[in-house]
């Protein structure tokens, strides 16, 4: 019987045009930096031989990128890999294993591209015997609605790159309901709203001044002013906006009736995510040209990586055998290649195996 992920591999390099294995030592801050700080609790660091700080190869997404980058390729390039990965504070697993999969770098007609790579990894999800309950989701469709909603770019920005993370979304969404907050910021903000980002910081530091922590833990002046400043970029924003995202997150459905249920909740709310739509079903009628039966795939509005530089279609395939643990997972990521050269961009999109965790009737 042909080894599982044998045929895992020869599927993903058949679909690619080169086979790599980044290095094994990877530089420490550019995981911390588009990955969160929280993130180095997970790296096993070391220094270099100039003081840098290194790690071994928490994943190969960051990686592929930047050898991408370093070999200066310009034309469209699918990438295979497979090989050991190491985190600290794995909820289950040891914390050295191997991974495999792939990243697509420069391709065009985006939506066409996920449903091609999507097909990919179902096809790898039948090569290594696993029969997977599939959860999608779509950040861009997310940053549709809050530029419907009228948010400012600050809570955009910040909205969209805390997507997928429960805890960091929660809070900015906390935050974001607290109209009201201190008395002076509810006064001084009307006012800021008019002035450029420059202007408003000198008002509020020359109102404010500068203090010490309180030794209770209390806010310096800096952060009274930062919550000022926060306010005054949030300035008309319309006030039910958390209570429409709340409602948008708790939509789901069969993907083959996911757009029809965002566009009711659109249509009840007024709101005008027409172009996020139309993209949205070019991508589902390609994924149905390449076979998929999309009425057995799940999609959750308010699902996304946790990682904030993924930008659109993400979807994850779990084993309904194994407590539901991730197996295959991957998106797109049009933002990273950017953030690592903002000299380039490039569109994105990736998918991992974890070989660790393959259904035991796939290693027969």
């Amino acid at each position: 019987m042909t080894d599982p992920i044998d045929a895992l591999m020869a599927r993903l390099e058949a679909a690619s045009e080169a086979v790599i294995l980044p290095s094994v030592l990877q530089p420490a801050d550019i995981f911390v930096e588009l990955a969160g700080e929280e993130f180095r609790k997970r790296l096993f660091l070391t220094e270099g031989a100039n003081g840098e700080t290194l790690c071994l190869r928490p994943d190969f997404t960051i990686p592929v990128c930047l050898e991408h980058l370093r070999q200066g390729r310009t034309a469209p390039t699918a990438y295979a890999y497979r090989g050991k990965i190491f985190r600290k504070r794995r909820t289950s697993g040891e914390p050295e294993f191997e991974q495999a999969g792939t990243e697509w770098l420069g391709h065009p007609d985006e939506m066409s591209t996920d449903a091609r790579l999507f097909a990919l990894a179902a096809e790898c999800a039948a090569a290594v015997g696993l029969s997977p309950r599939v959860r999608t989701g779509d950040a861009n469709m997310f940053t549709a609605l809050i530029d419907a909603l009228g948010l400012s770019a600050n809570w955009r920005t910040r909205l969209v790159t805390a997507f997928g993370d429960e805890v960091r979304l929660a809070a900015a969404l906390t935050r974001l309901s607290a109209r009201g907050g201190d008395g002076i910021a509810a006064r001084l903000a009307p006012s800021l709203a008019k002035m450029n980002r420059h202007q408003a910081r000198a008002v509020v530091d020359a109102i404010i001044g500068e203090s010490e922590p309180e030794p209770t833990g209390g806010r310096t002046s800096r952060d009274i002013a930062d919550r000022i400043l926060e306010q005054a970029a949030l300035g008309d924003a319309d006030s039910r906006a958390v209570d429409v995202m709340t409602r948008y997150f708790a939509l789901s459905a069969p993907l083959d009736r996911a757009a029809d249920t965002i566009a009711a909740f659109a249509r009840a709310e007024g709101l005008d995510l027409d172009g996020a739509l139309t993209r949205f079903a070019h991508r589902a009628d390609a994924m149905v040209a390449h076979g998929i039966d999309i009425a057995t795939i799940g999609f959750d509005a308010g699902f996304g990586r946790r990682i904030g530089y993924y930008t659109g279609f993400v979807f994850e395939m779990t084993d309904a055998d194994n407590g539901d643990a991730e197996v295959i997972a991957g998106g797109r990521y049009d933002r990273l290649i950017a953030l690592l050269d903002p000299q380039k961009s490039l569109p994105a999109i990736g998918f991992s195996v974890w070989l660790d965790r393959l259904p035991q009737k796939g290693e027969a």
